[in-house]
């Protein structure tokens, strides 16, 4: 009944999912002109293999046919180790597959051992004859066994399922630590082009240089929430503090939502293409800015939330010199 089961199970889930069986059987070589026939019946010799265990008269035979599927199914695993492949075994469809090794090796074979019994010795008593012999209490038992089998299993699964979850999570945060954060000050600053987001022309970094005062990137995104404050502000900053530094905006996303985040109408945003200027400045979140200098190299670490305004103040008093004669306006930055 154990192996009708497992039988049953696994071609259920192999009909259900004929795409992952066919690329398991591609990844375990099987020829091209075979897979879509193979796909079909592979299943079917499984469902009738679980048929076959069930009735006392075919059990025999039954078990003779999963000693040969089993073995097949270890040969070909055992043949894709030996080539120093794993492909996904695939072997209960969408319900449970990982790639094919020495566990799903060792699962096969063992399996294998009681189908073997039931090939040489035959069945045991019926189900309803078993039952019939065994009293209330050694059922009730045997019942409590299998539920708590059932549950252990699954809860070791569960457990190593977030052993391994935990464990990616650590290993993304230690790689995400180890990433360097802005550039070296004193260093040139990476050249880009962006699109303004009014007029949609080619704007380069070098000409914003060319206007001779310090360049503020400021790197926001309209989906950020902590972004609203310094958009709402962007503009007035952008007009008030021209004569003494030049504030670029660099977003992602569409125009049309880009000047709607600008709130007051006034200024610009300019659009990168795929994160691309945010990549080459190291920039690991939005709003963030940095100060590049006259000169075109980076006069600033980077700068998050609410320091983005103090940076700008800070870069008016060494750099602007207050030619504007404008306070920084303050934004209600989150």
């Amino acid at each position: 009944m154990l192996l009708a089961a497992v039988f049953a199970t696994a071609g259920v889930a192999k009909l259900l999912d004929r795409p992952g069986s066919r690329n398991t059987l591609a990844g375990f070589g099987v020829p091209a002109r075979v897979v879509p026939a193979a796909v079909i019946l592979l299943p079917l010799a499984e469902l009738g293999t679980a048929i076959a265990l069930v009735p006392t008269p075919a059990a025999q035979w039954g078990g003779l046919a999963a000693v040969f599927l089993l073995l097949a199914f270890a040969g070909a695993i055992g043949n894709a180790m030996r080539r120093g492949r794993a492909p996904d075994c695939h072997c209960f469809g969408q319900v449970h597959s990982a790639p094919a090794g020495r566990s799903t090796l060792v699962r096969n074979l063992a399996l294998a051992v009681p189908a073997a019994f039931v090939a040489i010795d035959g069945p045991g008593p019926s189900v309803s004859a078993w039952i019939a012999d065994r009293t209330a209490a050694e059922l009730v038992a045997i019942a409590a066994c299998l539920a708590a089998a059932v549950l252990g299993a699954l809860v070791v699964r569960f457990w190593r399922e977030n052993r391994t979850l935990t464990l990616d999570l650590e290993s993304a945060r230690d790689k995400l630590a180890s990433l360097p954060r802005g550039l070296p000050v004193g260093t040139m600053a990476p050249r880009f082009t962006v699109h303004s987001a009014r007029s949609g022309e080619g704007v380069t970094l070098e000409a914003l240089l060319a206007r001779g005062r310090p360049v503020t990137l400021i790197f926001l995104s309209p989906g950020c929430g902590p972004c609203e404050g310094i958009f709402a502000d962007a503009g007035r900053w952008q007009t008030g503090l021209a004569a003494d530094v030049t504030i670029a905006v660099i977003s992602d996303g569409s125009p049309a939502e880009n000047i709607a985040s600008l709130q007051n109408g006034f200024g610009d945003v300019l659009l990168q293409d795929d994160w691309a200027v945010t990549n080459a400045y190291r920039v690991g979140k939005t709003p963030t800015a940095v100060v590049v200098s006259p000169e075109g190299r980076i006069a600033s670490a980077l700068v998050s939330g609410s320091g983005i305004e103090s940076l700008i103040r800070l870069t008016v008093r060494q750099h602007g010199m207050g030619r504007s004669g404008a306070a920084v306006p303050r934004a209600p930055v989150a």
